[in-house]
């Protein structure tokens, strides 16, 4: 697994989706290797997965495309059988792994090259990553049917999709949540990166013209994006709460108890968090962008991306909503988690594909 962060630390979407798919394979007998960068990952083993940790170059542009290919380099001379790049920017150098004959998989989570942090020079080289994905590697798979179907237009070639997950799992008592001054169901929550794409901003616009004691809980952090977290801070008024990065039993406690989740995002692939929270039976506020709706159309309601004014309409209308009615979409989201976006059988597709090129052979490119 080429292109996560790496492990323990599961920082963003791909990490999960290489810890939750990879975990799953070591425990079916497969001996899965990750590799991962400082600070994030620690040599060893973890999840039943080897963990290997190479070098980056820890800037915005470089960090993920710098190890991505020091994690090539090794792929070249050891023999895998499989290599599985995660992310258009590592799928720059699929084509590598496949014209030396390794079965090579590569997985397209976002489109990246859509978020405002970059450059032209690194739009056009993730746009290059993206064509790689799917051109030069011996199988391309895409996380929402909307993107696969784009690809596949675009590129004239096959794309598997295989949706990411998440786990049904009980709610935990809510304990370390109370240390953030919440009380259970008195909060709204969000999480993600600081990235203008997550659309906090609006979110913040929008929650300052409801008048409610409940609190507000934005999770995540602003790794090179630290103007656009003092942005945030500056907006919020004192309801709002930002416990910074979280996961393990906070981030769980958090799903399980809000009052409502709200995904406010301008920009998605397929939105893990939204999955984590309908998994708890957490009702969703989400914005009517095409890769939410995939997910929540018919057991969400809805706001125009980007209109504070709107957001704040949703707001209002899930604050005043029945108790009983809430109840009844987190009941309706956690059930179509359980029939279509389960971890295990995401990780059932990606073995299955794997078997397919093991016993087929890669395609030539």
């Amino acid at each position: 697994m080429i292109g996560s962060r790496g492990l323990p630390l599961v920082y963003g979407g791909v990490e999960r989706h290489v810890a939750e798919v990879g975990s799953r394979l070591a425990e079916r007998g497969y001996d899965v290797t990750v590799f991962g960068r400082k600070p994030f990952s620690v040599e060893g083993y973890c999840l039943g997965m080897r963990v290997r940790v190479l070098p980056s170059i820890p800037t915005k542009n470089l960090e993920t495309a710098s190890n991505a290919l020091a994690a090539t380099m090794h792929v070249l001379f050891e023999p895998f059988d499989i290599v599985h790049y995660h992310g258009v920017g590592p799928s720059l150098f699929a084509w590598m792994s496949a014209a030396r004959g390794i079965a090579t998989v590569a997985t397209i989570h976002a489109e990246d090259y859509r978020q405002s942090k970059w450059g032209a020079g690194a739009r056009s080289l993730l746009r290059l990553g993206e064509k790689t994905a799917v051109c030069r590697s011996n199988a391309a798979i895409a996380v929402s049917r909307i993107m696969a179907s784009r690809l596949e237009k675009e590129y004239g070639r096959p794309v598997a999709y295989i949706p990411n997950g998440a786990a049904l799992r009980e709610a935990p008592p809510f304990d370390e949540a109370r240390a953030l001054g919440l009380e259970r169901g008195k909060y709204l929550f969000t999480v993600g990166r600081f990235i203008v794409e997550r659309g906090f901003h609006t979110l913040l616009e929008a929650f300052k013209n409801v008048p409610t004691d409940f609190r507000m809980v934005i999770a995540g952090d602003a790794r090179f994006e630290e103007n656009y977290e003092r942005r945030l801070k500056a907006m919020a008024d004192a309801r709002v709460v930002f416990p910074g990065y979280v996961a393990g039993r906070l981030l769980d406690e958090l799903y399980a108890h809000c009052a409502f989740y709200v995904l406010p995002s301008t920009v998605e692939g397929l939105p893990i968090s939204l999955l984590e929270a309908m998994s708890f039976s957490r009702p969703v506020l989400v914005s009517d962008i095409p890769e939410n709706l995939e997910i929540a159309e018919g057991i969400a309601p809805t706001f125009r991306s980007g209109d504070a004014g709107d957001l704040s309409r949703a707001l209002s209308g899930m604050l005043s909503a029945d108790p009983g009615e809430r109840e009844r979409m987190g009941a309706a989201g956690r059930d179509r988690v359980a029939r279509a976006y389960t971890w295990d059988h995401v990780t059932d597709e990606i073995e299955a594909l794997y078997r397919r090129l093991a016993d087929d052979g890669p395609r030539s490119n």
